[in-house]
């Protein structure tokens, strides 16, 4: 079936996105599928200061009890939909009560996975001398992921290194790239600051690596004539604004992937320093622009892109052109359309 022929069958196929936004990831493929003329819809239980949009949130007020939220959920919400595309290892009910359900309903459903909800320190250090990780409790991960995998066989992941953590769970995993809307995000090739802005946003300081980003910072002042900006606790659009001015954005320095602040950077054209381990680096399209740089090595990279301010905007473009290569939200939904077609 093809995506038109889908999109124009006499039966519709309804999509919840649920129940926590990552990186703008649920309203981003929804509007995708929207694109193709597929009604999805977004459902985010866990609102936070990044703000992202979402087009259907439960009213919390009308459901003060977790009884009158299920009777809800079972009455309404689960008829009324045909496939639960569940993200970071949530589902619609806290406790995941209604995977049992929503299988024994035959309703077909997927779970997204996206980093922290998966993530075990000991299997991350097989490949990456420099890892972190948020949970530090892995038999409740791997508690978890057990429990979710027996009820649902198909997972999506961004990229190889999460798939390492996933593949011994479930039957099928897929990997669809990160997306955005490219319209979203201006691009000027020609945006040169008199004085280079480098900017890091520290969702989590830690992961980030942001102490090392700020001691090198530190330590280039004296020799450098440059801005920085560290962005904290601004909504996603806020953020945004500032990312536009930058001339370099820098990422995190420990997981050894790119998340969706350097995929944000690139769409703007803008290079990026992220940690990019040696495992991930054979398995990323040969033409990533991404600056790759871990503690260790982080001043010397912020320097040698100081020393050579003129390289910048070619930099940028490449970084342009692999976003809209790898992470256009049409082209990646359309992936995602592909596997539900698999599953239904």
């Amino acid at each position: 079936m093809t995506t038109k022929t889908m999109s124009q069958s006499k039966h519709r196929l309804n999509v919840v996105h649920g129940t926590m936004e990552i990186a703008n990831q649920m309203y981003t493929i929804s509007k995708g599928l929207q694109y193709y003329s597929i009604p999805a819809k977004t459902l985010n239980y866990y609102r936070n200061y990044l703000n992202y949009s979402s087009e259907f949130e439960i009213d919390w007020s009308r459901y003060r009890t977790t009884e009158k939220l299920k009777l809800y959920l079972l009455n309404h919400l689960i008829p009324e939909n045909d496939l639960f595309h569940f993200h970071f290892a949530t589902s619609l009910y806290k406790d995941n009560y209604d995977l049992t359900l929503l299988k024994n309903l035959n309703k077909p459903v997927i779970m997204h996975h996206w980093g922290s909800d998966v993530r075990q320190l000991s299997k991350a250090l097989e490949v990456n001398p420099y890892a972190k990780v948020k949970v530090a409790n892995t038999p409740s991960i791997d508690k978890h992921l057990r429990f979710i995998s027996s009820h649902i066989s198909h997972c999506i992941v961004p990229d190889e290194e999460l798939r390492r953590y996933v593949e011994d769970y479930y039957e099928h995993v897929h990997v669809v790239p990160s997306m955005v809307d490219l319209d979203a995000y201006s691009f000027n090739p020609l945006q040169k600051n008199e004085k280079p802005l480098i900017v890091h946003a520290p969702t989590h300081p830690e992961i980030k690596g942001t102490s090392h980003i700020v001691k090198a910072i530190e330590q280039l002042k004296p020799h450098y004539s440059f801005e920085f900006a560290l962005v904290e606790k601004a909504s996603h659009l806020e953020a945004k604004k500032i990312y536009e001015k930058a001339d370099i954005i820098i990422d995190q320095l420990h997981i050894g992937s790119y998340g969706l602040f350097s995929i944000e950077g690139m769409a703007m054209g803008k290079p990026v320093i992220c940690y990019i381990s040696d495992y991930m680096l054979e398995k990323y399209p040969p033409e990533l622009p991404i600056i790759s740089a871990n503690p260790d090595t982080i001043r010397d990279k912020i320097e040698e892109l100081l020393k050579n301010k003129d390289a910048l905007p070619e930099i940028g473009l490449k970084s342009r052109e692999y976003a809209i290569k790898y992470h256009d939200y049409k082209k990646n939904s359309a992936n995602i359309i592909d596997i539900y077609k698999s599953i239904i």
